[in-house]
């Protein structure tokens, strides 16, 4: 704003009119950044005014926004020119306005992450930095007369309270990053990446150029723009963490932003080059690069809605591509249990929804839940899966947010991959009617054998040693002859009829879990097998009622892993451990040995075990410990076919 001295006895100062253009030129960055924090803020207050942060967001954007428009509306030269009662408007104006920003900002800090506590330093927060800029201002206009001293001291004030408030902001961040459980990090981490780059851009584009050159690398007046990427952090944590749901106000947001971002670039660029490159005059050059932007407005609009909405949405815009990635991870799938997981965390990924399921059909037609990805974030759309037009399960997908339900793109991406998806859904379905299947025919068959050897230890066996006893008797009262010898003949016969008796009941079951239950069987197998390597065995005192399969396998995995760390191990001490729950079997054996050789072939005890855990629906994992040893640990269901 010009103004001239003409003599020191007249009126001393003529204001000319300011010059919009010259304004602009200085600060038409920052306009754009405030302007854009202050839209953000505006329209998280009107669609949710409940969440916590959206009070103090409002706040420091309409406290920076009033501040910014004070200078770059040239206030402060009128307040050093005119003198009077303008000096202290400007200064409740800035001051107050750039206080009050910094409060909101610290006010906002801790509640991306909330906590009940946190809420209460909220009026510390608020009222902080205006505190200490009223005592200042106070201050010094009682203690300094010049103005120019004022508003200098009145700077340095506002450059102490930013830094500060600045540095609070970042360790109420840490503090909360720390504190806060994955999810709220993940949040955390795009408004940090956000400010980051923001204050990376400003020192590199402008302040360190300026230090050491004296001149700024990029213009003056476009310092405002290095502060978009921390609003463009923040809608990116509102829309991509959930952590206000307003996906669709966002995803325009995100667009326009853009937009405009890039064609003022492109215009100030335009402009810049034709200016001093081809000598044209500002008119002309304005128009030139008016034209160049409105060309570029269309195509730079579709480019840029196309990358919001992958950010936003996913591939749903490419339902081939989706449709090829499931198949390609599906066939990478290398176990059947792995299909249902792999499917939702596709459809989750591919589609950025936060909630993804898959429910199976059972013989009886009821529905159970088999693998889940994310947390239920808006109304959950349920397309059935068919197999040949019979129902064998139900995608579950939910809406990206209580505002932003699943539209008709995403349902026609979500039909096509239930079509590709029913036919591996079945696969998995046959699959466990397999393994349940084969479950209950060991069950059965360990049920059957341990009846038969109850039938012949308690019922065949006796009959035939009476029978014995009885031929012995009657040869020792009887005088020799052929009837005796005829009778010693029985005798030796019902002994060896005995001894294969006893033999196929030894090999019907394990007679030592009958006679002294899984873990006394267990222990009695362990001393048998001690030496050189110490093995003790803990498990419940009390000889829990078990399926006969169950005893069988465990028994027989835990005899398995016994001997292989004596033969193998080279260790001096294995534990063994039997937990029996309410659904499960657990078995665990450790050994201090040097672990399992990795270039060894899976010898036939190894496989044995895992065998014997796949009969039952249960697993068998074997694994090298970090601090040396190998660990065999097996979980045998005790409902037949029951889900791992």
């Amino acid at each position: 704003m010009p103004y001239e001295v003409e003599d020191a006895g007249s009126k001393l100062v003529t204001i000319a009119r300011a010059d919009p253009y010259v304004l602009l030129k200085d600060g038409w960055g920052d306009m754009v950044f405030v302007a854009a924090f202050l839209v953000l803020a505006v329209a998280l207050y009107l669609r949710r005014p409940d969440e916590p942060a959206t009070p103090p967001l409002l706040v420091a954007a309409a406290g920076l926004f009033g501040s910014t428009l004070t200078v770059v509306a040239g206030l402060p030269a009128l307040a050093l020119a005119v003198g009077g009662p303008q000096p202290w408007l400007f200064h409740a104006n800035i001051v107050g306005a750039y206080s009050v920003a910094w409060g909101g900002m610290i006010a906002a800090a801790p509640l991306f992450a909330p906590g009940r506590k946190r809420r209460r330093a909220l009026p510390f927060a608020y009222a902080g930095p205006v505190l200490v800029m009223a005592v200042v201002a106070t201050a010094v206009g009682t203690a300094v007369d010049n103005p120019i001293e004022r508003i200098g001291l009145l700077n340095a004030a506002q450059t102490v309270v930013a830094s500060v408030s600045g540095l609070t902001i970042a360790g109420i961040g840490v503090l909360s990053y720390r504190n806060a459980d994955q999810a709220g990090r993940r949040k955390l981490r795009w408004v940090a990446i956000g400010g980051i780059t923001a204050a990376v851009t400003g020192v590199v584009g402008w302040n360190l150029p300026e230090l050491i050159t004296g001149e700024h690398l990029l213009p003056s007046g476009a310092l405002g723009l290095a502060g978009l990427p921390f609003v463009a952090g923040i809608a990116i944590a509102l829309r991509r963490h959930r952590l206000f749901d307003i996906e669709r106000l966002a995803n325009r947001s995100l667009v326009y932003a853009a937009v405009v971002a890039v064609l003022v670039a492109v215009y100030a660029a335009t402009v810049a080059l034709l200016v001093a490159g081809l000598r044209l005059s500002d008119a002309v050059a304005a128009a030139l690069a008016a034209a160049v932007a409105a060309l570029t407005l269309a195509p730079l609009r579709t480019a840029a809605q196309g990358v919001v909405n992958r950010l936003m949405y996913g591939d749903r815009d490419d339902p081939a591509g989706v449709l090829a990635g499931l198949g390609g991870r599906l066939h990478a799938v290398m176990l059947p249990d792995d299909v249902s997981p792999t499917v939702v965390e596709t459809v989750a990924r591919s589609l950025r929804v936060p909630y993804a399921a898959i429910d199976l059909a059972d013989g009886d037609g009821r529905f159970h839940t088999v693998a889940a990805h994310g947390v239920v974030a808006g109304d959950v759309h349920t397309e059935p899966l068919l197999h040949y037009g019979d129902p064998v399960g139900r995608l579950h997908v939910s809406g990206r947010g209580r505002d932003d339900p699943l539209d008709r793109a995403d349902l026609d991406v979500i039909r096509s991959l239930a079509q590709q998806v029913g036919p591996a859904v079945q696969a998995v379905r046959l699959h466990h009617d397999l393994v349940r299947s084969r479950a209950e025919v060991v069950a059965l068959r360990e049920d059957e054998r341990r009846r038969l050897r109850r039938e012949l230890h308690d019922g065949l066996g006796p009959a035939l040693a009476a029978i014995g006893l009885k031929a012995g008797l009657a040869a020792r009262d009887l005088p020799a002859g052929a009837a005796s010898d005829l009778l010693g003949e029985i005798t030796d016969e019902v002994k060896a009829s005995l001894a294969d008796v006893r033999r196929v009941v030894d090999a019907l079951r394990p007679p030592a879990i009958d006679e002294l239950g899984l873990v006394g069987a267990v222990r009695s197998r362990a001393t048998a097998l001690s030496g050189a390597l110490a093995i003790e065995v803990t498990g419940p005192t009390d000889r829990p009622a078990l399926p006969a399969a169950v005893e069988t396998a465990a028994y027989r995995i835990a005899v398995e892993a016994m001997t292989n760390a004596v033969r193998h191990s080279g260790g001096r001490t294995c534990t063994v451990c039997i937990e029996a729950g309410a659904r499960d079997v657990v078995l665990e054996v450790r050994d201090d040995g040097r672990g399992l050789d990795p270039h060894r072939t899976p010898g036939v005890g190894l496989r044995s075990m895992h065998e014997r855990a796949d009969e039952l629906g249960g697993e068998c994992r074997v694994r090298s410990l970090d601090g040396g040893g190998t660990l065999v640990r097996a979980r045998l269901p005790l409902e037949v076919g029951a889900p791992r």
